[in-house]
């Protein structure tokens, strides 16, 4: 449960969540998302209608403001990637819909930007963890929302395409979309995030530039972990070194 959240998102900005298991990251999506109504209090969608309540939005409304990229979602059918991607474009031509030449170009923009071209008419069924994450931010992307929530975006990505996407994200964001990434890793969230939220118990314990969210004294607090935080050799951003007392004894062997 969450408790006296106010959280705003941006456009234009990537807002990293953070937080240990259990903290609420997953409510706060299904509540932005529409999916979860909150017991008190307003999650506010920004529409061509002004301020809606996401609740009260129809799945298709919604799927026009909001994407969602959820870790646990795996294959059903051997659809093709080409045909998955396609599937973000239902939000605009409705599920009996056929897409247009509009619709088209965005589907290819989306497989370009997740470099899926070559995997085009390949059932997603054959495809590895980290291709099928690509797939669904693909069909994210084609969808065209002004939001994008993403559940531990670079999860089963090898550490290049982890960049890869990384490095997407913040070409989504330069172009104007709103980004909302929950992730476990603190240094991917210092590395991606213009705001990181931290959420502990269900509240926000800290909002703000990784630099001042992510600190030795706070990650112990929270997560009671004992790490180092330095500075990162090419930008403004805090680096996180583990030091479990296990290391620190020197018994790792």
């Amino acid at each position: 449960m969450l408790e006296n959240l106010d959280l705003e998102l941006r456009e234009g900005e990537i807002l990293a969540l953070i937080g240990p298991n259990g903290s609420g990251k997953t409510t706060l999506f299904r509540t932005l998302a529409g999916d979860l109504a909150p017991l008190a209090g307003s999650a506010l969608l920004e529409s061509s209608r002004g301020l809606r309540e996401a609740g009260s939005l129809s799945g298709r409304e919604r799927a026009q403001l909001v994407a969602r990229v959820l870790q646990s979602e795996r294959p059903s059918w051997a659809a093709s990637v080409l045909d998955y991607v396609e599937a973000g474009t239902f939000a605009r031509t409705g599920w009996f819909g056929l897409p247009g030449p509009k619709e088209r170009e965005s589907v290819r923009l989306a497989l370009e930007a997740a470099d899926l071209g070559a995997l085009a008419t390949r059932p997603v069924t054959e495809l590895s963890g980290g291709e099928f994450r690509r797939v669904l931010i693909a069909r994210a992307i084609a969808q065209e929302p002004r939001l994008l929530l993403l559940d531990e975006p670079a999860a089963d990505l090898d550490l290049g395409r982890q960049m890869d996407v990384l490095g997407l994200l913040r070409s989504l964001a330069a172009a104007g979309k709103a980004i909302a990434l929950s992730v476990h890793d603190l240094n991917l969230a210092a590395l991606i995030a213009d705001r990181v939220a931290l959420l502990a118990k269900g509240r926000l314990a800290a909002l703000g530039p990784p630099r001042e969210v992510i600190t030795a004294t706070t990650i112990a607090a929270v997560y009671g972990a004992s790490v180092l935080v330095s500075d990162h050799p090419f930008g403004d951003l805090p680096q996180i070194v583990h030091t479990p007392p296990w290391l620190r004894d020197g018994s790792t062997h």
